[in-house]
C-alpha cells in the first residue's frame, strides 16, 4: 500500500493506524501486509510515547538520577523508529515475495522494463486501492493518456510486486512512471508522488514533456 509517508510522531501514527484498519475492513486488500504494518506501527507509536516521555534515566545503583532530554534519550537508546521502519520495509518485501510463489524474476523484470519504456505514463495499481483511485482521478482531470496495469487482476501481478520490491525497494501501489522516470505513488516516492507534483505545479510540465497531454 502507498500514499502516506512514514509517520514520525505518536498522534500521526495513531491516525495512520486507524486509516489502515479502515482500509482493511472496507477494501479487504493485501490484508497480511496491512496487518503487519498496523502491528508494527502500534509498537513504534508506543516506543515514541515512551521515548518522548522519558525525562530521567534510571541510573546504576548508587548513582544520582540525571535529567535527560528526549533527544539524549533517543541517542542513548539508538532511535528505534528508523530501525523498525527499515525492518517493516524489509519484511513487507519478503512477504510479497513469498506470496508470489515461484516466478522467473528475469522475465518479470524484462516485462516491467518493456512496459515502462513503451508507455509515456505507466501505473501499477490495485482496483480497490483508494490511493490508486485518487492517482487515476488526478490524471483523468488532466486529460492525460496513461496505461494502468491492475496487479490484482493479472496473473503475474504478485510476481511484478515482488520484482518491484527487489528493484525499487518498495512494493506499494500506485507505482507510477512518467517517461521512464519513477515518480513514486500518490503522495510519496522519489519525486514526492503524483499529487505532490501536482500541488507543486510540476505535473503538467512532466506530462507535456512525455507527450501524455
Amino acid at each position: 500500500m502507498a500514499g502516506t509517508r512514514n509517520p514520525t510522531d505518536a498522534n500521526t501514527m495513531r491516525k495512520f493506524i486507524a486509516t489502515l484498519q479502515l482500509q482493511r475492513t472496507k477494501h479487504n486488500f493485501t490484508t497480511p501486509l496491512i496487518t503487519m504494518k498496523i502491528n508494527t506501527l502500534t509498537v513504534v507509536s508506543s516506543l515514541v510515547v515512551l521515548q518522548n516521555a522519558t525525562a530521567f534515566a534510571v541510573p546504576p545503583l548508587g548513582q544520582n538520577v540525571v535529567a535527560r532530554s528526549s533527544t539524549t534519550t533517543a541517542l542513548a537508546m539508538g532511535n528505534p523508529i528508523d530501525g523498525l521502519f527499515a525492518f517493516l520495509k524489509e519484511g513487507k518485501v519478503g512477504l510479497v515475495k513469498s506470496l508470489a510463489g515461484d516466478y522467473d524474476a528475469a522475465a518479470v523484470q524484462s516485462k516491467m522494463d518493456k512496459l515502462i519504456s513503451d508507455n509515456n505514463v505507466l501505473m501499477f495499481s490495485f482496483t480497490t486501492c483508494p490511493f490508486c483511485i485518487k492517482a487515476k482521478e488526478t490524471l483523468d482531470e488532466k486529460g492525460a493518456k496513461y496505461t494502468v496495469v491492475e496487479l490484482d487482476q493479472v496473473s503475474d501481478g504478485k510476481a511484478i510486486r515482488a520484482v518491484m520490491g527487489e528493484s525499487l525497494g518498495r512494493t506499494s501501489v500506485p507505482a507510477i512512471w512518467i517517461k521512464g522516470t519513477f515518480i513514486g505513488g500518490c503522495n510519496d516516492g522519489p519525486l514526492g508522488g503524483i499529487n505532490t507534483l501536482n500541488s507543486n505545479n510540476q505535473l503538467d510540465g512532466m506530462l507535456k514533456a512525455a507527450g501524455a497531454i
